[in-house]
């Protein structure tokens, strides 16, 4: 897909660019999770450029001296990168914007200002069903609407947001539709190739964006599955695939299967949901983003939804078998695991669980194969 190759340049090529904007005069900003609407940063005239790096052991390790071990790999990665001195980026960023749903977020927070970067927290709250919680993040998107404004001296219009939200809107749009596409048997793009479309989507200009997305859905109908029709559905389940983090969904494709859908909480687009651009746009912000969406692990109590969520991708995109993938020391997600396994062994779907501490060595990487092989040829003789 020639495209998909643009967009891996364009994303490479990111931060060259963003150092021509900073010299500009034009502010970036930094942020790190799903509830930090870039649609706010956008309206504001500053850029935005989501922090959400994995897939080395270096970075996470090189935080040990101020972050506890027990702590997830993939929050550690964050600074980690920028401790080592290879973040390119961080150290341009007027502001860092830092969700805080979880301690290791938080705790990440209070370590982007113990080297005294530009941070911004984000609280938030994971009881969300409660009223008093859907205020609290809709005070804290107002929060961060005065900061940018002070930030960059520029007033942040309903006419501007508006403008935003239609650019992300169409970029959901396009994905959605390239998405769809997976449910054709077999799919026409599988999911290392599209978990890398949406990390790219982050670090393009969104009018440059769309139209790239436009080709690319073009050239994928035109295209041929590069999958076979025998090829196992596999459903990609878990926390978050960071950018560069791409081992596991190569290593499922390679071993004979295909991502036919994901169910990440962080790390993608969630571009089956559109902020209305209609009324009170900072509502609808809030709305989309902390009440629409598919509620995350840590957002209580989720999981009954969460598992509907997953019976209904699993029906939908024709699913054989779901690959649990889980960060070490995320314990909420390995306590989701045990309640998805019941569920799916109900359902006659069988489930591998892996867990990453970014250690890909080649003595690592052995056994992982092995397991990942070993799965695949299972759902295939479950299938036949």
């Amino acid at each position: 897909m020639d495209t998909l190759e643009e967009l891996a340049q364009i994303a490479r090529t990111r931060p060259e660019r963003l150092k021509e904007c900073k010299e500009k005069g034009i502010k970036l900003i930094g942020y790190i999770g799903r509830f930090v609407p870039e649609e706010l940063i956008y309206a504001s005239g500053a850029l935005p450029y989501l922090l959400c790096r994995g897939g080395q052991p270096e970075p996470p390790d090189a935080v040990i001296p101020y972050m506890l071990r027990f702590m997830s790999p993939y929050s550690r990665s964050q600074i980690g990168y920028h401790l080592l001195g290879i973040d390119p980026v961080v150290p341009m960023l007027d502001l860092i914007v830092v969700q805080c749903s979880d301690c290791h977020e938080s705790r990440l927070a209070d370590l982007f200002e113990y080297f005294k970067l530009p941070t911004a927290r984000l609280g938030v709250p994971p009881d969300w069903e409660k009223s008093l919680s859907r205020d609290y993040y809709y005070k804290e998107l107002t929060r961060l609407r005065e900061k940018l404004e002070v930030l960059t001296g520029n007033k942040i219009s309903d006419g501007k947001l508006k403008e935003s939200i239609e650019f992300i809107n169409k970029i959901r749009d396009l994905l959605r539709k390239i998405n769809l596409l997976r449910r054709e048997q077999p799919p026409r793009v599988g999911g290392y190739d599209f978990i890398r479309l949406n990390h790219y989507s982050f670090y393009c200009d969104p009018e440059v964006l769309i139209g790239k997305l436009k080709d690319l859905y073009e050239e994928l109908q035109k295209g041929k599955s590069p999958f076979s029709t025998e090829a196992p559905r596999i459903l990609l389940a878990g926390h978050v695939v960071g950018v560069g983090d791409y081992v596991v969904p190569k290593l499922i494709e390679d071993s004979g299967g295909v991502i036919a859908a994901e169910f990440l909480d962080e790390g993608v687009r969630h571009c089956a949901w559109n902020v209305k651009t209609d009324g009170d746009l900072m509502r609808s912000l809030g709305e989309t983003h902390y009440l629409e969406r598919t509620p995350p692990s840590i957002f209580q109590p989720a999981w009954e939804e969460r598992v509907e969520i997953m019976k209904k991708l699993i029906r939908d995109f024709k699913i054989d078998g779901v690959i649990w993938y889980e960060l070490s020391f995320e314990e909420i997600y390995d306590l989701e695991c045990s309640i998805i396994s019941k569920v799916l062994n109900e359902m006659n779907i069988p489930l591998l669980k892996l867990e990453s501490s970014y250690e890909y060595s080649r003595e690592a990487v052995g056994p992982l194969t092995t397991r990942v092989e070993s799965f695949i040829e299972l759902v295939k003789q479950r299938r036949s």
